[in-house]
């Protein structure tokens, strides 16, 4: 009888192990997990005939080898290249992959009619094969609630351009 319930508490216990282990099988640590960014920002400016217009566009991509290009596409082509810390990249796929941002469906956040300076950001994100575009305007232009998370992503993004451009 004992050694049947002991058998029972050993086979409890093995489970319970193998529970814990399991999310661990397979999976990569965030810091060798690929993640290639395009952020773009665009400065709206709506004129006096009520037409929007482009007042600025700024463009940076962010390779998985932290690679990055930043380029301001108004007026003269301006160009900069330059490698973000591992410091920068885990950060940033810690902020994407680990919190099951990439798992959220592609989304467009609409703006308001009728405002007079907007700015559009658009972010693209591939990893593992796995492809995410989001689309949203700044917090005051927003006719929908832009998740936390979003925002959060492309201040950091703006943080990585101000800090090597």
């Amino acid at each position: 009888m004992v050694n049947k319930f002991l058998i029972a508490i050993v086979a409890i216990i093995a489970a319970m192990v193998a529970l814990v282990a399991m999310p661990g099988i397979g999976s990569q640590p965030t810091e060798q997990q690929d993640l290639n960014i395009e952020y773009s920002r665009q400065k709206l400016a709506r004129t006096e005939d009520t037409r929007l217009i482009v007042a600025s566009i700024e463009d940076l991509v962010i390779k998985n080898d932290r690679y990055a290009i930043y380029r301001n596409l108004t007026g003269l082509p301006d160009e900069k290249k330059f490698t973000i810390s591992n410091e920068e990249m885990n950060g940033l796929k810690g902020l994407i992959l680990t919190t099951g941002f990439m798992q959220v469906g592609a989304t467009d956040y609409p703006q308001k009619d009728g405002l007079a300076n907007v700015t559009k950001y658009t972010l693209k994100l591939e990893s593992g094969g796995n492809f995410k575009t989001i689309t949203w305007v700044n917090l005051e232009a927003s006719e929908v609630s832009v998740p936390s998370i979003v925002r959060n992503i492309g201040t950091q993004l703006d943080a990585v351009i101000e800090r090597h451009i």
